[in-house]
């Protein structure tokens, strides 16, 4: 599908994801001592500039910026928090709010067994579902893994994999940079129409409701459980998408979305979405139903260089930082 009005995307997708951190060490064991990323960017965002982004009283905020392969998507900004607004907990799949973020491997069950002895606990074993793809299925194998300060990383060995960035610069890599980023939300339709072509562009790639037992027992779900669920990226795909998520008929968990945050909370906080026009993502932003939390500004930061700023919630209260670099 393309943009709106015949208009080219103004979005390619998340950029990165913000994760909140009390200290930055166990993060950086396990995403570059285990996973390969590498720090590309290390600072502070001024305190002016961090009340521009996150809200006012948190002083300047130490940052450290992980990528893979020297990958241009699918990044990861660590924002070390000094006062967390709640304490660090696991989302659960039927929680409201950021879930997972998701990366390829290689070997799921080599990942599984060596993680698990260097202390990362996992939800449950390693688990394969089919997922309905029109008149086909495709066959995915992953699990959670449960990371640092709150964090939920899912780890796909898919059947068929789709092209990444770090896979296409290194074949020889185990993992790859974050190939998804996943939300639950109350309204999945208005967190449609935002991303997609009427809203900052992005392309459905499909949308589908289905129940399996592979994927209830890897997200510890009850029997029978139906799932919508939509992933939206790029045109040309190779960039992270995003998995939305809506579980119908089951009682909701935990809604975590007041606690997450960026600069505030722990764990998945936000997404960071480079445009090509600020403005104009900001304008039809609150078109489609989000909310402005920054109007753009300009500055220099250590995790976008020089760009115009602005942060948006989605419908569902997303937490959304867009960039235009300068």
């Amino acid at each position: 599908m393309s943009a709106g009005s015949g208009s080219a995307p103004l979005v390619e997708s998340v950029t990165s994801t913000v994760i909140g951190v009390t200290e930055f060490d166990a993060h950086l064991d396990l995403f570059c001592g285990e996973l390969g990323f590498e720090v590309s960017g290390e600072g502070v965002v001024a305190a002016a500039d961090a009340a521009g982004l996150w809200g006012d009283g948190l002083g300047d905020v130490e940052i450290r910026l992980l990528t893979a392969a020297g990958a241009d998507t699918g990044r990861i900004h660590l924002l070390k928090v000094a006062e967390p607004v709640a304490a660090a907990a696991h989302p659960h799949t039927l929680d409201l709010g950021l879930a997972g973020i998701d990366l390829y491997t290689r070997d799921i069950q080599a990942t599984h067994d060596r993680l698990r002895a260097r202390g990362h606990p996992w939800g449950s074993r390693p688990s394969t579902y089919e997922v309905p793809l029109g008149e086909r299925s495709i066959s995915v194998t992953e699990g959670f893994c449960f990371g640092p300060d709150g964090l939920d990383i899912v780890f796909v060995q898919p059947g068929d994999a789709r092209g990444t960035v770090a896979w296409n610069t290194d074949p020889a890599r185990h993992y790859t940079e974050l190939t998804s980023v996943v939300c639950h939300v109350p309204d999945i339709e208005a967190e449609l129409r935002f991303w997609g072509p009427d809203g900052l562009g992005l392309s459905v790639w499909y949308d589908v409701t289905f129940s399996s037992p592979g994927l209830e027992a890897m997200a510890d779900l009850p029997a029978g459980t139906a799932v919508r669920l939509a992933f939206v990226a790029g045109a040309e795909g190779g960039t992270t998408r995003i998995e939305i998520v809506d579980i119908a008929g089951a009682a909701r968990g935990v809604d975590r979305r007041a606690s997450q945050r960026p600069g505030r909370g722990l764990g998945h906080t936000g997404w960071s979405v480079r445009t090509r026009d600020v403005g104009a993502a900001v304008t039809r932003a609150v078109r489609t139903g989000g909310r402005v939390v920054c109007h753009p500004f300009e500055t220099t930061t250590p995790l976008h260089g020089t760009a115009r700023l602005a942060v948006v919630d989605t419908p569902n209260g997303i937490s959304v930082e867009l960039w235009q670099p300068l």
